[in-house]
């Protein structure tokens, strides 16, 4: 049931997990055909058709604005020492958690899967009022999303 694709080497195959599609890395997730996250959230009452529906839901069209997801948190962790408070578990926690399974702290922190299940969020939170907004919780002065 995995699905096998070329990568751009010619000799390595591209491995993705069966529920969300996303590559494989780890040896005991590749043997399984299954993210370890997946697998836990299948474990936690999630079956692959809810989880579908999910990704379905959170998918679409990037707004003009969006900056991808990794962006941020590369923002987050060098500008953790000067935003006191800034961690990206607050990060995660802002955006909805993981997979966005639960709702977002703001509407402008909720993020949007393209396609290749890339998270994009809002730019605005790229900013030190969007980084302060993270660290504390606090999206009183967040623009409208």
């Amino acid at each position: 049931m995995s699905d096998k694709s070329k990568s751009t080497s010619p000799s390595v195959e591209r491995i993705v997990c069966k529920v969300c599609g996303k590559t494989l890395t780890r040896d005991q997730s590749i043997k399984a055909v299954i993210g370890h996250r997946c697998d836990s959230l299948l474990a936690a009452g999630f079956d692959a058709v809810k989880l579908a529906a999910h990704y379905a839901q959170v998918t679409g069209a990037i707004p003009e604005g969006y900056v991808k997801l990794s962006d941020l948190d590369k923002k987050v962790k060098r500008e953790k020492g000067h935003v006191p408070g800034l961690t990206i578990s607050k990060m995660v926690k802002a955006i909805g958690r993981d997979r966005a399974l639960e709702s977002a702290l703001h509407p402008i922190a909720r993020p949007v899967y393209d396609v290749r299940r890339h998270r994009w969020v809002n730019g605005w939170l790229m900013t030190k009022a969007g980084l302060v907004a993270i660290a504390t919780g606090d999206f009183s002065k967040a623009p409208k999303a």
